[in-house]
């Protein structure tokens, strides 16, 4: 339970939501990792890239321009500056739970499930 919707604190990072979108092996996954009002930690996983290794995505490359987990809402946009140990460039948005993710040319509808 994210405690920041209730309107208390929350005592520990823990994940927020979670974006899933495919089905293995070809799966595509941002886990949002924070507390209270902070902004979240985003982390992208894919079976296309790295083996589904977990990389974290930050600013300046990251722009994370609505994220509300009581409402389900996203909006997020990577944008990789050409360096391959980062993942391809991304867009995310959604609300209610649905999103769709954009990688390069393919779009993927999936669940946007927060806790």
């Amino acid at each position: 339970m994210w405690l920041g919707c209730a309107g208390g604190p929350a005592a520990a990072s823990q994940t927020l939501c979670t974006f899933a979108a495919g089905t293995p092996p070809a799966y595509h996954e941002l886990e949002f990792i924070g507390y209270g009002d902070a902004a979240p930690l985003v982390v992208y996983s894919a079976s296309a890239w790295r083996s589904g290794q977990r990389v974290p995505l930050s600013p300046p490359h990251l722009v994370l321009e609505r994220f509300d987990p009581c409402t389900g809402a996203v909006a997020l946009e990577f944008r990789n500056p050409g360096d391959a140990s980062l993942p391809p460039s991304l867009a995310l948005r959604g609300m209610a739970g649905r999103a769709r993710l954009s990688v390069g040319p393919s779009v993927l509808e999936g669940g946007l499930v927060c806790d």
